[in-house]
């Protein structure tokens, strides 16, 4: 798929990763090589960045309250001794994981459906 040194639009990429030098380097390269310019979009999973006095939320906690608030409630309620309110909490809890977990699938699936990719060379 790389197609040795000829350019064109690309048809094919993979990701590598580099940690020769101590720090992650993850590139993505196309198959063949661009031609020209062409736009194309990815979608990755970023780090969570961590909570400071300078940074006071995050794209997880935005977006998805619901799942901090049911664990945070279901932490404290046996150490409140309040164990009679655990299993809402955790049912809560679970319905959230569960609706963010579908929403992920929908997102990461979405648009045409998956095929399996013919890599020999024949029909």
């Amino acid at each position: 798929m790389w197609a040795g040194s000829q350019a064109g639009k690309p048809l094919a990429y993979t990701i590598f990763s580099d940690n020769a030098s101590g720090t992650p380097i993850k590139s993505v390269r196309l198959g063949p090589s661009p031609g020209s310019a062409y736009d194309y979009s990815i979608m990755f999973y970023k780090k969570i960045d961590a909570l400071s006095d300078s940074n006071t939320t995050e794209q997880m906690l935005t977006n998805n309250p619901d799942v901090y608030l049911y664990g945070a409630l279901l932490e404290a309620e046996p150490f409140l001794m309040n164990d009679q309110r655990v299993g809402l909490w955790l049912a809560a809890f679970e319905k959230a994981i569960a609706d963010l977990q579908e929403q992920d699938n929908k997102d990461r699936h979405s648009g045409s459906a998956m095929r399996v990719m013919n890599t020999g060379g024949y029909y």
